[in-house]
């Protein structure tokens, strides 16, 4: 994405958009780092034939997920992606419960976090660890890439389960998990520049200058929060794979309560604590989509299958599943999960594809529903307003339903939140704006903003 300033608003556009890094080996999902790392130059070559000069570069991702760098310093080519099953190994296995851990760290307890794939990896093999230099979350081993800089983004580190509450990597933690301390990058705060592009990209990208790396909000989801204009009484919803809702809060909230309803406290900006639960998200209707395409051996949209679960919807059609149902992690099979799940759903035939995204729906929106409600009773302040970005915010059923089913106003945009607020993030680095506020004030005024009011 790249990002325009004139001093009032900012204009972003698109650059270069790719997909396909996820990999299958005989073990399990991958991820194809050297392809995305050759995206990435694509993409700056692109950003340079569109404007004469680049001030500044951000890098935001997915958080959980690493890459290591080995003795002589090269990156891991194909990290294990978080549906690996070995995260779930590592889980089962870890020495210190959930709620020891909710307790030292504040973040959510997940089987995909940092320190359970980690402590599998050691396990399973330990040379693994004992050949490694660093362990680099995934926009941290992007931005080494192009800087040569060794630096862990605090936002991403919040993911990891390494974290104590006071944002210093646990040394205890660290041990119990078989993780040399030497291994964890130092952390960087956002908003800082981080280094300058390494020389050989300068030479092969045919640069005048190096230009600087910022250390933005680097993980995806603080990015988001970063680039939506949130006011008091408000929560976000960033609709992706995950659905991620929560709002920002001071003091992180560590009670037993709010660690078995699911939520956790993850890292964002001016020392604000996102609080935040992660739900199963658009990953269902992505596979089923794909499932269905090949089904019926023709692409089909997301717009057409959002019209077919209008249409369903409209027939009284009323099945509903449960995205937690640990069936829905990962199932090789989205249809049969789904029948298996919802026995209304079985004997679904070539004209049933609006039934069965319709069942994904009502699930997501129940989800988000009854999480919203747990919000308010965990943080004590109502919520009046939801915001959404993401890909979800493009689907106006997705998002009348969610007006619909709690009676908020539901306020999309921008839908790109993450870009916009990695944008914010490296004009404050730049000091082009003061702060987030500021930030958030040039962004309302920069993007389109769309509402959906409940209706009976």
């Amino acid at each position: 994405m790249l990002g325009r300033f004139d001093g009032q608003k900012i204009d972003l556009s698109e650059v270069h958009r790719f997909s396909g890094m996820e990999m299958r080996l005989d073990d399990g999902p991958h991820w194809d780092l050297n392809r995305l790392l050759e995206e990435i130059k694509k993409g700056l070559q692109l950003a340079l034939e569109r404007c004469a000069k680049i001030d500044s570069i951000g890098v935001d991702s997915w958080g959980v997920d690493y890459a290591l760098v080995d003795a002589s310093g090269e990156l891991q080519a194909a990290p294990h992606h978080y549906r690996h099953p070995r995260s779930q190994r590592g889980y089962d296995a870890f020495p210190t419960t959930p709620s020891e851990m909710f307790e030292r760290t504040g973040s959510q307890v997940l089987p995909i976090n940092t320190v359970y794939q980690l402590f599998s990896a050691g396990k399973e093999d330990p040379s693994v660890i004992a050949t490694s230099q660093r362990v680099l979350m995934i926009a941290d081993a992007v931005n080494y890439h192009l800087t040569g800089a060794v630096g862990g983004d605090l936002t991403l580190a919040r993911t990891s389960g390494l974290l104590s509450l006071d944002g210093k990597w646990d040394r205890s933690i660290c041990s119990r998990a078989g993780i040399p301390l030497g291994l964890l990058p130092p952390l960087t705060q956002p908003g800082t520049v981080l280094g300058r592009l390494r020389e050989e990209l300068q030479l092969e990208l045919q640069l005048h200058n190096r230009i600087p790396v910022i250390s933005v909000a680097a993980h995806d989801t603080a990015s988001a929060v970063c680039g939506l204009p949130l006011r008091t009484q408000e929560a976000f919803l960033i609709c992706g794979s995950w659905s991620i809702i929560g709002r920002e809060v001071r003091q992180a909230i560590t009670s037993e309560d709010a660690r078995l309803s699911g939520f956790g406290n993850e890292g964002g900006i001016e020392g604000r604590q996102l609080f935040l639960r992660s739900l199963n998200g658009l990953h269902l209707l992505q596979k089923l989509r794909a499932h269905w395409s090949r089904r019926v051996g023709q692409e089909i949209s997301f717009a057409q299958m959002s019209d077919l679960a209008t249409i369903a919807s409209a027939r009284g059609m009323s099945a509903s599943i449960n995205p937690s149902d640990p069936a829905f992690f990962d199932p090789p099979d989205i249809v049969a999960a789904l029948t298996r799940a919802c026995p209304e759903l079985a004997g679904c035939t070539n004209d049933d594809l609006g039934t069965l995204a319709l069942a994904v729906y009502r699930g997501l929106i129940e989800d988000v529903a009854e999480s919203l409600l747990a919000l308010e009773r965990q943080t004590n302040e109502p919520v009046a307003r939801l915001r959404i970005c993401g890909g979800g915010g493009q689907d106006a059923l997705l998002c009348q339903m969610i007006a619909n089913r709690t009676s908020r106003i539901v306020t999309v945009g921008p839908i790109e939140a993450s870009a916009w607020g990695n944008i914010a993030m490296q004009l404050i680095g730049l000091g082009l704006i003061e702060n987030l506020a500021a930030a958030r004030i040039v962004i309302e005024k920069s993007a389109d903003i769309l509402n959906y009011y409940p209706q009976k």
